[in-house]
């Protein structure tokens, strides 16, 4: 639906008065404590709650409580397209760690191994990310439209960078090993 479209339609109903959008507004709200440490207690409450469902959903794969993050046949997409295959950026975490190691160790052979392998993996992770983000963003342009390209890169980098057993919504494909 266009812009146009949204705003053409009439509302077939009076604006609400103040008391009314006030009671509904109250009403969306539940019953909140006068008291204001009561009311932080509870919205911190609720709050929690949310976040608990929403942790939950993310390990067991229930999309429609998914953070809004990862929410839409878009980011379903990505995260089948990262999941697909396994990919270079998957490794480079787990080669930081080890040079990170080898940096504490003080020994002058290995620190100077081991930064060098810490500037060679920020310079693949970048090359390997533009060449992912314009691929996905190519890919989520074609098959869901202009509006669900922004932020795609980002989200298609940041999972591929994570190694796959830490990954969050879990992976629902297994790789192939074939290029997509």
């Amino acid at each position: 639906m266009s812009a146009d479209e949204r705003y053409d339609r009439s509302k077939a109903r009076p604006t609400p008065t103040r008391r009314e959008a006030e009671a509904a507004r109250k009403a969306r709200l539940g019953r909140m404590p006068l008291d204001p440490k009561d009311r932080r207690r509870a919205e911190r409450s609720v709050r929690n709650q949310s976040y608990q469902k929403q942790r939950q959903a993310l390990r067991s794969g229930d999309a429609k409580n998914f953070p809004a993050r990862d929410q839409g046949p878009a980011r379903a997409f990505i995260r089948d397209y990262v999941d697909g295959r396994l990919r270079m950026l998957e490794f480079l975490m787990p080669i930081v760690v080890v040079a990170w190691f080898a940096l504490i160790l003080r020994s002058t052979s290995i620190y100077i191994y081991a930064s060098f392998a810490m500037e060679l993996v920020v310079v693949v992770g970048i090359v390997f990310g533009i060449m992912l983000n314009f691929r996905i963003k190519r890919e989520v342009r074609a098959r869901f439209g202009e509006e669900h390209v922004r932020g795609s890169g980002f989200y298609a980098f940041s999972r591929a960078a994570m190694p796959r057993f830490l990954r969050q919504p879990r992976p629902s494909v297994t790789f192939t090993g074939k290029a997509k």
